[in-house]
């Protein structure tokens, strides 16, 4: 497969440009530079990969498009995979072992910040503090390069807790809850985060659902080590097959090929 792709505007080389550099590594695809901000399979303006949050920098026009975030309801477009913020470093610590229920030391977590006004506007909702036993979220705006964690202490921490808050971000989805699943940490998702990828989760099955604070103990309380175990398992096995090295590029095969078969 060729990808074709302007190395700049993304100075970061996080999120998706760092998975695919991943693709690249495992012979999976090559890249072609083009003049274009966007990634593009068959040509420019072919089959697009849509990467971005939000539809702040959607082109004008494409024969196909594959969506990582929002979603267009068009005809021509489809729900894609979705991926952590530095696929690498979640790889190496999913390499590094996945802990067991009794293993990990937290009940619940959330680590994340403010950065925009539209993430306040998200997050904001509800004091989530008041049943998450682990979770920072200072406000930040306009600051997208400083943490209060390094990405290994970050990943630790999320492999260390049990269950994980799923908040809205700049888009519906976070990369955080692809870490969650691809460390075994069980997912509890909020009203408007982002659900929509090509192989569905579902909800009691690879992810749990809560209204607000209250309920999230609720959930958190009414799970218990069987029950986790298996919500662990299946997010993991998800993972594997639409976010990991491996997976993600499967499954974006997969689409690409039924695009081949209708057109």
């Amino acid at each position: 497969m060729k990808i074709y792709m302007s190395k700049s505007g993304h100075a970061k080389g996080d999120t998706f440009r760092e998975l695919l550099d991943m693709w690249v590594e495992s012979g999976c695809c090559t890249i072609e530079e083009s003049n274009d901000r966007f990634c593009w399979v068959g040509d420019v303006g072919d089959i697009l990969l849509y990467e971005y949050a939000r539809f702040d920098f959607v082109p004008s026009s494409w024969n196909y498009a594959l969506f990582a975030n929002m979603q267009k309801n068009e005809e021509n477009c489809s729900p894609w995979i979705f991926w952590a913020r530095h696929p690498r470093q979640l790889e190496k610590s999913i390499e590094e072992g996945i802990l067991s229920y009794e293993d990990r030391e937290i009940e619940s977590i959330f680590l994340g910040k403010i950065e925009n006004q539209i993430q306040f506007d998200n997050r904001m909702k509800f004091d989530w503090r008041m049943n998450i036993e682990e979770f920072s979220m200072p406000v930040a705006m306009g600051n997208v390069h400083e943490y209060p964690y390094t990405q290994e202490e970050y990943l630790n921490k999320i492999k260390s807790s049990k269950f994980g808050l799923v908040l809205t971000g700049y888009g519906p989805k976070c990369n955080r809850e692809i870490e969650y699943m691809g460390l075994g940490t069980v997912p509890i998702f909020t009203e408007g985060c982002g659900l929509d990828y090509f192989n569905p989760l579902e909800e009691g099955v690879h992810y749990l659902f809560a209204k607000n604070p209250v309920h999230l103990k609720e959930v958190i309380n009414g799970v218990d080590e069987d029950q986790w175990e298996e919500l662990s398992a299946n997010g993991r096995e998800w993972y594997d097959k639409n976010c990991s090295r491996e997976g993600s590029f499967k499954t974006t095969q997969q689409i690409l090929e039924g695009i081949a078969c209708e057109y």
